[in-house]
Order: structure tokens, then sequence, then C-alpha cells
């Protein structure tokens, strides 16, 4: 009876300590917003495109950009821009 004894108190003892460790977790946040968000969240560089020739995403305003205004083609440097030109003069 006695090693039950000391099980309960042991088990209560944590349940306090995590209790306390919950409070003051949650004591540095701030409260959710009511109710769901519509707006979505955005990067702080902005949209990223796909290099076609690395394959780096770059932030649209980090990125080059070459072709027509219709049907861009963004790139991460122009290192990889010439040799993506180069590999489709060759192809």
């Amino acid at each position: 009876m006695a090693l039950i004894g000391w099980i309960i108190r042991i088990l209560a003892v944590l349940f306090l300590i995590r209790l306390v460790l919950r409070m003051f977790a949650g004591a540095g946040r701030r409260p959710a917003a009511p109710g769901p968000s519509r707006t979505p969240a955005t990067r702080e560089g902005g949209h990223l495109v796909r290099d076609p020739h690395c394959g780096t995403y770059v932030p649209i305003a980090r990125a080059l950009r070459s072709g027509p205004a219709a049907d861009p083609v963004y790139f991460c440097s122009t290192a990889c821009r010439d040799a993506w030109s180069a590999a489709r003069k060759a192809g």
C-alpha cells in the first residue's frame, strides 16, 4: 500500500509541474484573432519563381527576367541565364 501512495504522490507532483510549465509557456503568447483568417500568408521576399536551369527558387523581385512579357522566364543569376540560353541554342 505504501508503494501505491508514493506512486500517486509522484504523479501528482509531475502533474503540477506540467501545469505550471504550461501556464508560463502560454503567458508569452498573444490570443488568436477571432475566426479563421481569410488572407493568405505572404513571404517576406514576395512570390517565388523557379530558375529553369538550376532549379533554385528566387523571390520575383530579385530574379532576372527574360523572354516576352506574356511568357517570362526567371533566373537566379546571369550565369544560369546564359547557360540556359546556350543549352536551348545547342539543342
